[in-house]
């Protein structure tokens, strides 16, 4: 299990990589949008801007041919279609370590800091900050990622990747995803989460063992979208949504490929909190599932790709994170992974399925109600905070959520517990074991437990 012995795969620049896939590839055709530039929604300048630090030039440029890029991330982001073109081209050998967790990531990079292990880091935007105000990454110049221009600018005026001094930039904008309500055709389109607590849902949704997005879900609900920072009486007020939310729960799944077989085989309408990818794995299946995204808002998370600090390869390391945010190795990542992309002139090559599923001819309109935002720090005093230290007991597929275990995914778990209804088909119960589930699992970025840190009211 990661976080207990490194999980490696080493492939180079020739077709016989194993492949890695933990969600099954979509093979539908569709038509274009237009691409968007790297530039802020208003005033058309830079959504960086110009600042302290200086480029060094395309980061093509410094690519070592015949070296080894060692990569730190979510299991799915070495997509070997994705990376075949720049590892051919290069000869470059990836060698990725697969991440159990996030505070895996903290307590790894720590302890290695500078001291090189690894190259590039995946990681969530919403915690980025706090990685590179501990010295763990190295700033990246916009300038010297020519792909990184065609970056939606909902994505590209993220706070969280402007940390650091002015013109520093600690990650670019990769993957994403939006985490709302997930219904088949026999439930109205939720507009208002109130609606969900109505008589008619009684028994039939479920919920995922998913605290952090659970948390953040009925937060917005209960009119908190600052989930970052949630006092004690609002958490309790979130938590008090989910004891409200009970009848309406038929079951709790340990993840969302099984709260997604769940719905296609009919046997549930519907499921808080969702995801798109589960819109996209139905329709393989020949089943239509809708994402709704209530007026209040829902959960988004981003990924970023970081240059980590003491990297022995950061040229090489530059010019990989060029070539992940190309369009032709985005539109790979999103056809094998069935997630959100962020260069704008990727989309023309998504099949209809996930340009749908993903909504990018609406995406400054949902943006404004649902932006990213950071999650909760691990600094302690009034609010929710992430835990520190490492974890154990978690699943090392990245293909699998997290099961929180701070003290409020424990509260979470206990404001869900109800009595199961058990369907003819044995549909998974509350509290199963790390590491069940089915195909169309949802990765765990960012998915920590909470817990509340020291001075908490």
């Amino acid at each position: 299990m990661l976080g207990e012995d490194d999980r490696h795969e080493e492939t180079r620049g020739d077709d016989s990589c194993t492949r890695q896939q933990f969600l099954r590839r979509v093979a539908l055709s569709g038509a274009a949008i237009t691409a968007v530039p790297w530039l802020a929604a208003c005033g058309g300048s830079s959504a960086i801007g110009s600042g302290t630090t200086a480029s060094t030039g395309s980061a093509e440029s410094a690519i070592q041919r015949g070296s080894t890029l060692k990569m730190f991330n979510w299991q799915g982001y070495d997509n070997p279609a994705a990376l075949k073109q720049f590892k051919q081209a290069y000869d470059v050998t990836v060698r990725p370590t697969y991440i159990a967790g996030d505070q895996e990531v903290f307590t790894k990079l720590g302890a290695q800091k500078g001291q090189g292990q690894w190259d590039v880091l995946t990681y969530n935007s919403g915690l980025v900050p706090q990685l590179y105000e501990q010295g763990i990454l190295d700033p990246l110049v916009v300038d010297d990622f020519p792909n990184a221009a065609s970056i939606f600018p909902e994505f590209a005026n993220l706070p969280q990747i402007k940390a650091g001094a002015p013109g520093e930039v600690v990650g670019l904008p990769f993957s994403w995803g939006y985490q709302g309500f997930i219904r088949t055709t026999k439930l109205p389109r939720l507009t208002r989460w109130s609606q969900i607590f109505g008589s008619q849902y009684n028994g039939r949704i479920i919920g995922v063992n998913d605290p952090t997005t659970s948390i953040a879900t009925m937060a917005i609900a209960q009119g908190f979208t600052d989930y970052a920072h949630l006092t004690r009486a609002q958490f309790d007020e979130v938590m008090a949504g989910w004891e409200r939310l009970r009848p309406s729960l038929r079951t709790i799944v340990p993840d969302y490929g099984v709260a997604k077989d769940l719905l296609v085989r009919g046997e549930v309408d519907g499921c808080v909190p969702g995801w798109q990818a589960m819109v996209v794995n139905a329709a393989k299946d020949g089943t239509t599932l809708y994402h709704d995204i209530p007026t209040e808002g829902v959960y988004g998370f981003m990924d970023l790709l970081c240059l980590i600090k003491g990297s022995k390869n950061a040229g090489t390391a530059r010019g990989f994170i060029n070539h992940m945010l190309s369009p032709t190795a985005q539109a790979s990542l999103a056809k094998a992974l069935a997630q959100g992309i962020t260069n704008a002139k990727a989309v023309p090559l998504l099949p209809a399925v996930l340009r749908d599923a993903y909504e990018y001819s609406r995406l400054s309109e949902n943006f404004r109600s649902s932006p990213i935002r950071p999650l909760p720090s691990n600094e302690g005093g009034k609010y929710v905070t992430l835990p520190t230290g490492p974890r154990r007991g978690r699943s090392s597929r990245r293909d699998e959520s997290p099961h929180g275990r701070g003290s409020a995914g424990r509260a979470v778990r206990a404001a869900l517990r109800t009595d199961p209804r058990p369907s003819p088909r044995r549909s998974p119960m509350l509290a199963m074991a790390p590491g069940q589930g089915g195909a169309c699992r949802r990765a765990g970025r960012g998915q920590q437990a909470l817990r509340w840190g020291g001075g908490a009211p």
